[in-house]
């Protein structure tokens, strides 16, 4: 998701060698078009655990294990990963909110009973973590990852989700150094100057043209490839299925997010997000969400929404 390198914040936390730890492997999964972690979950849940075991071994100090998993993963596969888990010091967690318990801080305070909110860094979660100790907080597709590298088995991939106007949509392990052009070929998913694509996420991905498919790498964000038809879908239609979702999702903390979510949905709503003479208000709001949200619920949206402001008339011509 955020691309932080997990070698890098497991040496740090294996360097300070910590007399007690929390692990937590999230398996949110609330990036709309994201089908990758239930996937893992249903193809891959032994090499997932034993991607934990791993962890476990490298961090004995662990006090304990949580499987932080969305209300659907948990429901389907809580049995299942409690006779499968072994001596591991695991606890299949069941996510109590949505969209926002994906951020890390987000995930920690709710698993303490707090409000799903993010909190202020620093501290960092690795720092002051899960009930004020260091924490580890990686994504289920990681440790799915790291049992292949022990076992010699990494190829370079990650899992990309291919959706929305697709001819043949699903989740595919395909090398991390592909573009989007290359990718959409060898799924077999074939489109034209009328396509345009979505890549990293439903929410906060970022837009690109027919014609910048083959420059841009597809390693980003969540790996959703999502495929619009500028003939069955307009600008406003875009922003309003958008907003609509992270309105519900905001957790209200602050103004940028907030109040610029809201202000952009009542464009919408009124038919004025194309008008002219809104043109510098809407630049004004996107920035402010991109530069000033205390998170990145509202960073993610406003440099999607950018990313499709200033390439409307290029996909709309």
């Amino acid at each position: 998701g955020a691309g932080y390198p997990t070698g890098i914040k497991w040496e740090e936390m294996y360097k300070k060698n910590h007399s007690l730890i929390y692990i937590c492997v999230n398996g949110s999964e609330g990036e709309p078009g994201t089908k990758k972690d239930g996937y893992i979950l249903e193809n891959y849940l032994k090499e997932l655990l034993e991607g934990i075991r791993i962890a476990y071994f490298l961090f004995p100090q662990t006090k304990k294990i949580y499987l932080y998993l969305r209300k659907d993963y948990f429901e389907k596969y809580k049995e299942k990963i409690n006779k499968l888990k072994g001596s591991l010091p695991l606890e299949v967690f069941k996510e109590p909110g949505g969209y926002l318990c994906g951020e890390n801080t987000v995930l920690v305070n709710s698993i303490e009973g707090k409000r799903w909110e993010p909190r202020r860094k620093p501290p960092y979660i690795s720092q002051v973590g899960l009930f004020g100790k260091p924490t580890i907080v990686n994504n289920i597709e990681t440790f799915y990852r790291i049992y292949e590298i022990v076992n010699d088995k990494y190829q370079n991939k990650r899992f990309y989700t291919i959706g929305g106007d697709a001819n043949n949509s699903g989740v595919y392990d395909l090398p991390v150094s592909s573009t989007i052009g290359e990718i959409l070929r060898l799924t077999k998913n074939k489109i034209t100057k009328d396509n345009f694509v979505q890549l990293g996420g439903g929410a906060s991905g970022i837009f690109y043209t027919y014609e910048e498919l083959d420059n841009q790498s597809a390693d980003f964000g969540t790996g959703v490839i999502l495929i619009y038809n500028k003939n069955k879908i307009n600008l406003t239609e875009i922003f309003k299925e958008k907003l609509e979702f992270l309105i519900k999702e905001n957790c209200g903390k602050c103004t940028p997010c907030r109040e610029g979510l809201f202000q952009l949905y009542q464009l919408v709503k009124n038919n004025d997000l194309t008008q002219e003479k809104n043109n510098f208000f809407i630049y004004d709001l996107i920035e402010n969400l991109k530069t000033a949200s205390f998170c990145g619920l509202g960073g993610g949206a406003g440099a999607s929404f950018e990313s499709l402001w200033k390439k409307r008339s290029k996909i709309w011509q």
